[in-house]
């Protein structure tokens, strides 16, 4: 079984991995490196930590040989100062009778070979890995569904019950103030709630398509839409050789975009929104540029803002399919949305000569 050899224990204290050791009583027994600071204080119950709250019989079940492993796939933010997602792997060491934990951030494992410094080593790594396999598959499929349920609600219930309390504040104050206000109010706080139903709809049909169906690009639907709605006047660019790319990418070009222009409409006093989408060239492949600028009040990206999550959706989207998704913004200067997904199609032109 693993042993804390000098390679892992140097590597734990360099943060390149995490190492832990935990008692068959569950009791944390020691911890090496960032990696496992989510992780509790020593002679703590290792179950008072979020990730292995309630999972009693599962380490019961791993210590008397029914399982395997425990892994925790895509774990983010899992260590202070650590951005991306980490993955973390629970072992029972029978010999010694305790827990053994590893953590590495996701890319570490295609570097284990040269980390660890021999063949053996690897090999060994590599069994655990493919002994890990399947539960890391159904975990990273649970949390991705759990993460579309997210967002999901997030785009559809969250936002109509913004738009109501709104409303319902207004006509609070229209009863008050102007008593001959609160018909027309009553109509917006209406529709408000007629436009969040159709949306919550919409999500729950969505989550009972398949995810790689495509969908047929309305970007200019979309951005006709809000300005109506909005009043904010939107301009839109989009080159020839781009077209396609939205076509492929158009579910999440359209998630993050609807979530973009709520963002404008709710928060950024815009009065001017430009669309743009063009394409650039990419070590394979082509890569799809969106770019959503408004000339609006702007705000700090680096202040954090508790029970929003529009912005981290919205990055998420993108991972999902390869892609980035950044926000740049600052006081004053309005905001920039900036997409890049990978567009593995040939362009239409060389679809057409292939054919021929």
């Amino acid at each position: 079984m693993i042993d804390l050899s000098a390679d892992l224990l140097a590597a734990a204290e360099a943060d390149v991995i995490g190492l832990a050791v935990i008692g068959a009583d569950r009791k944390m027994v020691r911890k090496i490196g960032r990696l496992v600071e989510w992780l509790p204080a020593a002679g703590a119950d290792c179950c008072e930590c979020m990730l292995l709250v309630g999972m009693e019989d599962e380490l019961a079940a791993l210590a008397a040989g029914r399982r395997d492993n425990i892994a925790l796939a895509g774990v983010r933010g899992a260590a202070p100062g650590i951005a991306q997602p980490v993955t973390a792997v629970v072992l029972w060491n029978g010999a010694r009778s305790h827990y053994f934990v590893i953590a590495m951030p996701d890319f570490a494992a295609r570097q284990v070979e040269t980390l660890l410094g021999s063949e053996r080593r690897a090999r060994r790594l590599m069994e655990q890995q493919l002994e890990a396999a399947s539960a890391e598959v159904r975990f990273a499929s649970l949390a991705r569904t759990r993460l579309r349920l997210a967002r999901d609600l997030h785009d559809t219930l969250v936002h109509s019950i913004v738009a109501l309390l709104t409303q319902i504040r207004l006509i609070r104050h229209f009863l008050s103030a102007d008593p001959a206000r609160v018909a027309d109010s009553l109509a917006t706080a209406e529709n408000a709630a007629a436009s969040g139903l159709a949306r919550a709809r919409e999500a729950i049909a969505r989550l009972r398509m398949p995810d790689d169906l495509k969908l047929e690009p309305d970007v200019d639907g979309l951005l006709a839409d809000f300005a109506e709605r909005s009043g904010v006047a939107v301009s839109t660019h989009i080159d020839e050789r781009a077209r396609d790319g939205l076509r492929d990418c158009a579910l999440t070009v359209q998630r993050i975009l609807n979530e973009a222009l709520r963002n404008v409409q709710t928060h950024a006093q815009a009065r001017q929104v430009t669309f743009r989408a063009f394409e650039e060239p990419a070590a394979s492949g082509r890569k799809l540029i969106v770019e959503i600028r408004d000339d609006g009040r702007g705000f700090d990206p680096a202040i954090p803002t508790p029970g929003h999550f529009g912005l981290i959706g919205m990055a998420e989207f993108a991972e999902l399919v390869g892609g980035t998704c950044v926000v740049q913004s600052a006081p004053g200067l309005g905001t920039l949305v900036r997409i890049a997904l990978p567009v593995a199609a040939p362009p239409a032109a060389t679809r057409g000569v292939l054919a021929d």
